[in-house]
């Protein structure tokens, strides 16, 4: 079964770019989905999901990355959230922990980097729909 993953980027060749390389890896499948807005992803997340990972821009032009993370945890607590940003500083991490993330990517983004994260948060499987529906 292909892993189902939601790339937000305001950014075109981003998206692009982190399509391309998830769609030329050999060892699995991946569907991309994208979206290019805080709107947009909170959109496709709930129309879409579940996914088996969302890589999340910080600076999106209607809501920060930081917000949209927030939304997304509290819909889905188990959904991993990874941060791509251009922002290297210790305090952006942070930020970006409080919000909910996994972890981040520093952009320019290296592909060794992109396909590791990826296949690291996508090896932990995806939750079911319903799966934890109930449970304590």
């Amino acid at each position: 079964m292909p892993k189902r993953i939601l790339v937000v980027d305001d950014h075109a060749p981003t998206r692009s770019f982190v399509r391309s390389v998830l769609e030329s890896e050999k060892a699995e499948r991946y569907v991309v989905l994208e979206a290019a807005t805080g709107a947009d992803c909170l959109k496709a997340f709930d129309a879409h999901r579940p996914f088996d990972l969302v890589i999340l821009d910080v600076g999106l032009p209607d809501l920060d990355g930081y917000a949209v993370c927030r939304a997304l945890r509290s819909v889905d607590k188990d959904v991993p959230i990874v941060f791509v940003t251009g922002r290297s500083d210790i305090k952006d991490f942070s930020l970006g922990r409080e919000a909910g993330s996994d972890s981040y990517i520093v952009k320019p983004i290296a592909r060794g980097a992109l396909r590791s994260m990826v296949t690291l948060f996508t090896s932990v499987g995806r939750r079911k729909a319903g799966q934890d529906a109930g449970a304590p």
